[in-house]
């Protein structure tokens, strides 16, 4: 017999690429949050992703543990091919390759070209591979359990036109979710021309075949009305934000001594790639620098990397000569790892090269812990407006080595006379996931249903 509270609850698809076990910061968290507070609020989700049984090139499994434990047992997950080639698979190809000159230079040109084709030609992303799997199995989900509307996040922005397909195979009211920007990104105006025009066309699909678009940030909510003026009523801004049940337990926890090392933590990874680049060889440079004019200083700083930092910026590391200084803390459980930002002097998050329109989820997981103040990387833009409007920290361009440097003293400076920098969690109730989840509930309550 059905639950009669069963029968309140509206159903959701929600299409998301990158989901537990396979794990993103901004895409994994944003989605498990709401789908952590979406059945409390009358919404059941179906979800669609990626078969786990394989591994891939783009995904990664490291990190996604405690969000499994975040999703409520009214969540159905379901799977389907990915479409994209197996890390198994692509072992194989390394191994034959070890063999033979003649499978090295054979693989080797695939693998070129493979990639050449990735990046120039797929349209509009790698992950569309996925789109016949995907559409096949969302008309069955929503077929079998009478599905209200559907919800994608992106990127990938190929799931944006997966649900564009299935809204118009099925005519349920569709919301599109822009974690990032899809047209208006450096990495886009690479392109080849072409590819560039068959981009904005299958956006501006996908936004006219939704009911309702969110956007993460002022800056792209205000790009998405002046591209699309028509259809301003359909923007939404549901900023990212952290969930404050995790801190809880903070509130009780000791205050920080300021007794050790003046220390500088960055949390999660840093991305190495042509278009998602986040490079600290200028935060890097400027440890150089105040070890080389202030030796004493130098010897009495660290900086900590949780995560796991990639091989290319280990070797800025040694290069650098600041092995004495960097040191790795790997995966942290959250307890441990919000104990160490607690305690650190100084918290540092690098955006993407080039990107103004987005903000960096770690912000608001430093803010939550009540603690040092933020140093950001990043092109001015939203992110930079975040850190100004709350007082969160210094906000300063990427490659600014000068102003790193001047504000690391400043820093520490200010706790050798006893007198540290601490920011507050005034304003983080507005980003809380409770509350970001109870609008997009609200968006969802507003759509129009087949009767």
């Amino acid at each position: 017999m059905t639950n009669p509270s069963e029968k309140r609850l509206r159903k959701l698809l929600v299409i998301a690429y990158i989901f537990p076990p396979f794990f993103s910061v901004g895409g994994s968290i944003r989605v498990v949050k709401f789908l952590k507070y979406l059945p409390s609020l009358s919404w059941k989700p179906y979800v669609l992703t990626v078969d786990d049984s394989r591994e891939y090139k783009s995904l990664r499994r490291e990190g996604s543990e405690e969000l499994l434990s975040d999703l409520p047992s009214e969540v159905v997950v379901c799977r389907a091919v990915a479409g994209e080639a197996s890390s198994s698979l692509l072992e194989k190809g390394r191994a034959a390759r070890e063999k033979s000159k003649f499978f090295k230079l054979v693989i080797n040109t695939l693998r070129d070209i493979r990639d050449w084709v990735t990046r120039w030609l797929l349209v509009p992303d790698e992950n569309i591979t996925w789109l016949p799997f995907a559409v096949r199995q969302g008309r069955k989900i929503i077929k079998e359990n009478e599905i209200d509307a559907i919800f994608v996040t992106c990127p990938p922005h190929s799931a944006a036109v997966i649900g564009a397909v299935l809204k118009r195979l099925s005519r349920r009211p569709l919301v599109l979710d822009f974690r990032d920007d899809w047209v208006d990104t450096p990495w886009q105006a690479e392109r080849p021309a072409f590819v560039r025009r068959i981009n904005k066309w299958l956006e501006r699909f996908a936004v006219s075949s939704a009911s309702k678009v969110v956007l993460v940030t002022p800056v792209s909510h205000a790009a998405f009305e002046k591209r699309y003026p028509r259809q301003k009523d359909k923007m939404v801004y549901i900023p990212n934000g952290v969930d404050l049940a995790d801190y809880a337990y903070l509130d009780n926890a000791p205050q920080p001594t300021f007794a050790g090392k003046f220390t500088i933590v960055h949390a999660g990874l840093l991305t190495v790639a042509a278009d998602w680049n986040r490079d600290p060889k200028a935060f890097f440079q400027a440890l150089v620098n105040i070890r080389q004019a202030h030796p004493e200083i130098g010897d009495n700083m660290r900086m900590v990397f949780t995560g796991e930092l990639p091989p290319e910026y280990k070797a800025y590391v040694t290069e650098m000569g600041l092995e004495g200084m960097v040191e790795e803390a790997g995966y942290l459980p959250r307890p441990e790892f919000a104990t160490l930002l607690r305690n650190a002097d100084l918290l540092l998050t690098i955006n993407y090269a080039g990107f103004s329109t987005l903000i960096p989820g770690k912000i608001y997981e430093y803010w939550a812990v009540s603690g040092p103040p933020i140093m950001l990387l990043s092109e001015p833009g939203a992110a930079h407006q975040l850190i100004q409007q709350y007082k969160l920290g210094v906000a300063l361009k990427q490659d600014d080595t000068a102003g790193i440097q001047q504000a690391i003293m400043e820093y520490y400076q200010q706790r050798a006379d006893g007198q540290p920098v601490r920011i507050t969690r005034d304003g983080i109730d507005n980003f809380a996931r409770v509350k970001l989840a109870e609008k997009l509930a609200g968006a969802l309550d507003g759509l129009k249903f087949r009767s």
